[in-house]
């Protein structure tokens, strides 16, 4: 999906630590650093956009919202 900080793919969802996540990744981004850099967000099954989703394991932002 394209979004604002750059494309993202949708690897697929985990378990981890008893929390259900979208595992996540940039195959284009606008910072070359954060490709290919994983990152996880809760599941929601009602999102449809990078925006609608929310950082999982109680962090309040992505990696890529920070600073």
């Amino acid at each position: 999906m394209s979004a604002a900080p750059g494309k993202v793919v949708i690897d697929g969802t985990l378990e981890i630590n008893g929390e259900k996540v979208f595992a996540l990744k940039f195959i284009q981004a606008r910072d070359s650093r954060w490709v290919n850099h994983p990152f996880y967000a809760r599941f929601d099954d009602t999102a449809v956009w990078l925006d609608d989703l929310k950082s999982a394991f109680g962090r309040e932002c992505f990696f890529f919202q920070e600073g």
